[in-house]
């Protein structure tokens, strides 16, 4: 895997992706930002207890200067930040949002972030930006200057009051529309790459009866008063803010995923995806030569992964085959003409692909590249078909399966509880008293332990120890 040094940004080593990262981008997507920016692809760290470490390409390798319409007089110069990230000095851009990376006017006191940066160079006269309703160009005003009465304005876009100090676009002549300058991209019609056909209306609140309650690209669900989102009333197509900000891409080249280009398919359609075998019902990526069909949280799917539900690491396969598989972690079917996790050393092993990488089952980490641990030791050598010699203890062990008549209270080494009628080992040492249930004895020497929520011990793996007290 590629590895990136970033030290400015992060700590370790950051390895490049494709798939559709959901945490947010740490330098343009921090807790300082109104909105979380969603990554398809960027860079993202690969070591344990760092998987929301996730960067845009862009953010993650900025230009070190650049000229930009909002300040046309002088170059900009990238500010680098301080490490670590979260702990270097927030700076305040043009448009009032508060960001860590972006570029400063070396000569003016003018500051720009990388959301700013990025917007395509923007006309200093917007004409009609409405489509209707409004005959007159709005300006960019940069030098605000307080004046009676704007603080009671609202935003025409996001109906929240303009703050007197921050830039805005306004009609010179009337006087009636004025909104913030992040409210560009959130004009009452506008067009969007995943609906070219007609613009989208922006609309806040109650969703239409006949309409879909979720956003068609990402499933967010609508319905609150202050939600804002936009539609398209001839095509019943509707988005959610975040999706109108920052568009899924419509086409996808991974070959980790698929041979040929996958195109974004928006529109509410049932089917299987090809990679993990699970429905789906709205907006899969497609690829027309081969009938494949994908969810897009499954492109890039993680080649070699450890999960702690499996003392080896699994793999992904795009088909098991024929036979009979059923997921060890859900226990349901696994269809083994689609993708999954199968165990190399262990024949029988399945899982479904969104099974392995559920939080709390899959550490984050990508193994593909990496050595992997030693082979497993047996916690036992067999003597003969009734004795072995465990590693805890210096005697034979012999196997009884009788219900031989114990002392009361006798309890296993191990596990400290009563043998009962279980099956176990005991030691032919006449003196010895040492004795251990026939699964304890089996205890692999290393685990990887089972937790249900995010952990830094999540998949490392744990030894067995002989407790001196228990002996």
């Amino acid at each position: 895997m590629e590895r990136v040094e970033l030290p400015q940004l992060h700590e370790h080593p950051l390895i490049a992706f494709n798939r559709f990262a959901f945490s947010g981008c740490q330098v343009c997507s921090h807790f300082f930002s109104e909105f979380d920016v969603n990554a398809y692809g960027g860079y993202c760290c690969n070591e344990l207890g760092c998987e929301e470490a996730v960067f845009h390409k862009e953010c993650a390798k900025p230009l070190k200067e650049i000229n930009h319409s909002f300040h046309p007089d002088h170059p900009l110069k990238l500010i680098i930040p301080t490490f670590p990230l979260k702990y270097s000095q927030p700076h305040i851009c043009f448009c009032g949002r508060v960001f860590k990376v972006g570029y400063c006017c070396s000569l003016c006191d003018f500051k720009l972030d990388l959301e700013c940066a990025r917007r395509p160079e923007p006309l200093i006269l917007l004409k009609n930006p409405y489509g209707h309703g409004h005959e007159h160009p709005l300006k960019l005003i940069c030098d605000c200057e307080p004046y009676f009465g704007i603080r009671w304005e609202f935003c025409k876009v996001c109906v929240k009051g303009l703050d007197p100090v921050d830039p805005y676009y306004r009609c010179q002549e009337c006087k009636e529309y004025s909104f913030h300058v992040d409210c560009v991209d959130f004009f009452p019609e506008a067009y969007h790459t995943s609906h070219p056909q007609h613009p989208l209306k922006s609309l806040r609140g109650q969703v239409p009866d006949y309409a879909d309650k979720k956003c068609l690209l990402c499933e967010e669900e609508f319905g609150q008063l202050h939600h804002q989102f936009h539609h398209c009333d001839v095509c019943n197509f509707s988005i959610c803010r975040e999706c109108i900000r920052h568009p899924p891409p419509v086409n996808v080249q991974c070959l980790k995923t698929h041979e040929h280009q996958l195109h974004l398919v928006p529109r509410l359609i049932d089917f299987t995806c090809n990679a993990c075998g699970m429905q789906g019902n709205r907006s899969p990526y497609f690829c027309l030569q081969c009938n494949f069909m994908i969810h897009r949280e499954c492109i890039d799917l993680p080649r070699v992964i450890n999960i702690n539900r499996h003392d080896h690491r699994v793999s992904y396969t795009p088909r098991l085959g024929h036979g009979e598989w059923k997921c060890k972690v859900c226990r349901k079917i696994v269809d083994g003409f689609y993708g999954a996790y199968s165990c190399s050393k262990c024949p029988t092993f399945a899982v479904h692909a969104r099974c392995a990488m559920r939080t709390g089952v899959w550490d984050m980490v990508e193994r593909e590249g990496t050595p992997e641990e030693e082979e497993e030791i047996a916690p036992y050598e067999v003597i003969d078909d009734n004795t072995i010699r465990h590693f805890s203890h210096d005697h034979n062990l012999q196997l009884n399966k009788d219900g031989m008549i114990l002392s009361e209270n006798t309890v296993c080494k191990a596990c400290v509880f009563e043998i009962s009628s279980e099956p176990f080992y005991i030691c032919k040492h006449q003196q010895c008293d040492f004795i251990l249930h026939e699964k304890c004895a089996n205890l692999p020497r290393k685990k990887t332990p089972c937790v249900q929520q995010p952990a830094i011990h999540a998949s490392h793996r744990f030894s067995l120890h002989i407790s001196v007290c228990a002996l």
